[in-house]
C-alpha cells in the first residue's frame, strides 16, 4: 500500500536530523508526487502528447562553502539522507497511472477546440492555429527546521501561434495565457479572439524602423522585459558572482517612477505558491522601491552567504534538481497615466505588444529581445503594425530611461529557463515606456 507523502516527509525529516553534517547551517527535506501532461493541439486533434508522472524524495544540507542535495527517484528517505544515489527502477514508484480529473484529455479537448474555433472564426484569413500545452498537477511536503508544510501547485500554460495569409503575405500572432489552476481557468474564446486579432493586423504590417527609439512596452507579457534583463541579476547567486547590482542595496538604481516587488501570493499567477521548494512561506519581496534598491532573491544557500534569512525564492523544476534562488511573480507598481497619455507623449517610437524570446548575459542584463507584435507610433499615435523587429539594451539602463508608467496592470505568463531548470514565472504590470532602446540590429 502506498504510503502518504506527509508520512514519508516525517521519516525524511528523521533522518536528516540523525544525519546532519557538521557545520550545517540550515537544512530542507522534500517528498513530492507529479503528474504532467504536455502536446500539440491543431486541427480539432492533439498531437505528440506526453505523460510525465513521477515521486521524488530530496534532502539538502547548506554549508558555509556550498550545499549538499540528495535526491532519489521514488520514495526513500533513508537513501535520500544518506547518498542520494538512484536506484534502478525506482523512478515513478509508487505514482499511480490516472490523470486528475481536471487533466482529462476530454475535458482539455473541449478548452483547446473552443480557442481554436473562437479563432478560426475571428477572420477568413486565419489559416492555421497551433496550441502547444502544458498541463501540471504536482504535491509536496517539505521538512524544515523539524516541521512539515504541504504544497499543492496547478499549472496550466498554453503557448498559443495563428498563421494568417492575405494579399501574398503570411503573418503569426502569439499569445502565452497561463494560471495556476485548472485549463477551465483561461478564458478560451477571449484568448483565441486575441491571437487571431494579432494575427491578421500582421497582414499589414511595415518594415521596422532602425535606430535608438523610444518603446512602449505593453503590460502583462511586456514585463519579460523587466523580468529577464533587470531582475536576474538581482538573484542572490548572481549577486555573489558579482552583478551589477552587488553592493547597491539602498542606491538609487532606477527612475523614480519604478517599484518592484516579487510576489509568488497573486491569484491565479503562474509563479505563486504558498512555500518555495525549500519550505520558506511565500511573501512578497520588495527589490525596487522608487527607484532605491531595496532587497535580493534569495534561497538558503545564497541567504547564508549574503546574511540575512531567505526570501523564499528557492525554486526547482522537481525535487530531484537542486533549489536556485528564482523569481516568482515579477510585478511592477502601477502608475497614474493611461496608455493613451504614454502614447501621446511619444512623438516617433514603437508599441512592443508582445515581447518574445532572446537573449540575455544574465550577470549584467545585456539583452536582445523579438518584438512579435508591434506597431509604430507616428504623431503621438499608435498607426500601422510593423514587421518582426528586436529591441536591445542594458537592464540598468531600462530601468533608469523609464519615464512612464500607465495604470492597467495586467497578469501575464512566461516559463524561465535557469541552468537547465525550467520553472513558469508570472509578469504582472501595467504599460510603461523606456526612453532609448536600440530598434533592429543586434545591439552588440
Amino acid at each position: 500500500m502506498e504510503r502518504p507523502l506527509r508520512a514519508v516527509a516525517g521519516e525524511l525529516a528523521g533522518e536528516m536530523r540523525r544525519r546532519r553534517p557538521a557545520g550545517c547551517l540550515a537544512t530542507s527535506g522534500a517528498v513530492q508526487a507529479w503528474h504532467r501532461t504536455s502536446g500539440r493541439f491543431a486541427e480539432g486533434r492533439v498531437s505528440d502528447i506526453s505523460v510525465q508522472q513521477g515521486q521524488g524524495t530530496s534532502a539538502r544540507y547548506v554549508l558555509r562553502d556550498g550545499y549538499r542535495h540528495r535526491s532519489v527517484a521514488g520514495l526513500d528517505p533513508l537513501a535520500a539522507a544518506l547518498d542520494g544515489r538512484d536506484r534502478p527502477g525506482q523512478a515513478g514508484a509508487g505514482a499511480g497511472t490516472a490523470a486528475p480529473a481536471w487533466m482529462e484529455i476530454s475535458s482539455v479537448l473541449a478548452v483547446l477546440g473552443e480557442l481554436e474555433a473562437a479563432a478560426r472564426g475571428f477572420d477568413p484569413s486565419v489559416a492555421q492555429v497551433v496550441i502547444d500545452f502544458e498541463l501540471s498537477d504536482q504535491t509536496t511536503v517539505l521538512a524544515r527546521d523539524g516541521r512539515l508544510y504541504e504544497d499543492h501547485r496547478l499549472l496550466s500554460y498554453l503557448t498559443v501561434r495563428v498563421i494568417a495569409r492575405g494579399g501574398g503575405r503570411v503573418a503569426t500572432g502569439f499569445y502565452t495565457p497561463g494560471v495556476s489552476g485548472p485549463l477551465s481557468g483561461i478564458d478560451a474564446r477571449s484568448a483565441g479572439v486575441e491571437v487571431a486579432r494579432r494575427a491578421v493586423t500582421g497582414l499589414a504590417a511595415r518594415p521596422a524602423p532602425v535606430g535608438r527609439l523610444p518603446v512602449v512596452v505593453a503590460g502583462g507579457r511586456g514585463m519579460v522585459l523587466l523580468h529577464e534583463a533587470c531582475c536576474h541579476p538581482l538573484e542572490g547567486d548572481e549577486v555573489l558572482r558579482g552583478s551589477v547590482y552587488a553592493g547597491m542595496l539602498g542606491k538609487d538604481v532606477a527612475s523614480p517612477l519604478v517599484t518592484i516587488t516579487d510576489d509568488p501570493t497573486v491569484a491565479g499567477a503562474v509563479g505563486s505558491f504558498a512555500y518555495d521548494d525549500e519550505g520558506t512561506p511565500g511573501t512578497p519581496t520588495t527589490l525596487i522601491e522608487d527607484g532605491v534598491l531595496r532587497g535580493f532573491l534569495t534561497d538558503q544557500e545564497s541567504s547564508s552567504r549574503l546574511g540575512g534569512a531567505s526570501s523564499g525564492n528557492g525554486r526547482c523544476t522537481t525535487v530531484l534538481q537542486p533549489p536556485q534562488p528564482r523569481m516568482t511573480n515579477t510585478c511592477l507598481r502601477a502608475g497614474t497615466s493611461t496608455v493613451d497619455d504614454l502614447v501621446a507623449g511619444t512623438e516617433s517610437g514603437i508599441f512592443a505588444q508582445h515581447v518574445g524570446g532572446g537573449e540575455v548575459i544574465e550577470s549584467t542584463g545585456e539583452f536582445t529581445f523579438r518584438v512579435t507584435n508591434g506597431f509604430l507610433i507616428e504623431n503621438g499615435r499608435i498607426t500601422d503594425p510593423i514587421e518582426e523587429t528586436t529591441i536591445s539594451g542594458t537592464g540598468t539602463q531600462v530601468l533608469r530611461d523609464i519615464n512612464g508608467i500607465a495604470d492597467d496592470t495586467v497578469v501575464g505568463a512566461a516559463k524561465c529557463g535557469k541552468f537547465g531548470q525550467w520553472v513558469p514565472v508570472g509578469v504582472v504590470g501595467p504599460t510603461l515606456r523606456v526612453g532609448s532602446l536600440l530598434v533592429g540590429g543586434t545591439g552588440r
